[in-house]
């Protein structure tokens, strides 16, 4: 988020049914199609609360379109505050991927809300960071960039771990109002003894990084400064494959090094 103009696009494929495999998943339209997607704000002053609706939509099948909803659970939803202005009015793209860890990019489409925000916010440690381009470098660049922070959690690494994340944190602690990074430190359960087993059953899982460039998808954000990759290549996982992931985009600074500027 930024003050002013923001966009929020919200990929997404509706399962109605199955083509035999486990993920061979049929795309399409439904009835029960929904989405709801609010924002909560906090405001620095007093910590008082409120909640705008971003996205707030179900699937017409008379109109065969989305439409924007003024009701959700049977109650009127607030696309305004004092702070915050919501455009009900929604863009709608076909012809979309949705990549996963578990299979082969499903058919998607998208939904995107506008909102603006007077709120103020400090700058991204990614701003003012080299400008990316998707090319056999960077992938060469950001694959040794994922082996390296993988490295660090397999071997049990603190001190390098937080090497990567700490820029992030002190950014996510000024934004949240906490003391520095120790204050965020003390927000989050982290256990620097153990970051590859954390203790809720899973185990660092192999990463999952494809070695053809051909297979690497690579996505470009934050104004073409940060880079990820899909599917997330970092995940926690229990014996029975569930567990959680580690989704984070790197920004490459001033002195060609990569670091981890976000974290989804």
């Amino acid at each position: 988020m930024k003050s002013e103009d923001n966009d929020l696009e919200v990929v997404f494929s509706p399962v109605i049914g199955r083509d035999g495999g486990k993920y061979d998943f049929l795309i399409g339209p439904k009835e029960s199609f929904y989405m709801n997607l609010s924002l909560e704000r906090v405001s620095f002053k007093n910590r008082d609360r409120e909640t705008v609706t971003l996205l707030n939509v179900s699937y017409d099948m008379e109109e065969e379109k989305i439409v924007t909803l003024d009701t959700f659970n049977g109650q009127n939803v607030l696309y305004a505050s004092e702070n915050i202005k919501v455009e009900k009015k929604i863009k709608y793209r076909e012809n979309k991927k949705l990549h996963n860890p578990y299979a082969k990019p499903f058919e998607a489409f998208s939904v995107t809300s506008s909102f603006n925000t007077k709120d103020w916010f400090p700058s991204f440690i990614w701003e003012d960071s080299q400008k990316l381009e998707v090319n056999e470098t960077l992938k060469n660049e950001l694959r040794e960039a994922y082996n390296k922070l993988y490295r660090t959690i397999d071997d049990n690494n603190y001190n390098g771990f937080l090497g990567y994340m700490s820029d992030l944190w002190v950014f996510t602690a000024e934004c949240l109002g906490l003391d520095g990074l120790q204050g965020y430190l003390n927000s989050i359960s982290l256990d620097k003894n153990n970051l590859r087993s954390p203790g809720d059953g899973t185990t660092l899982a192999p990463l999952n990084i494809p070695k053809d460039n051909d297979d690497f998808h690579v996505e470009i954000l934050g104004n073409g400064k940060l880079a990820t990759t899909l599917p997330t290549p970092i995940k926690w996982a229990k014996p029975n494959g569930k567990g959680s992931i580690l989704k984070v985009a790197f920004y490459k600074d001033k002195n060609d090094e990569w670091r981890v500027g976000a974290v989804f």
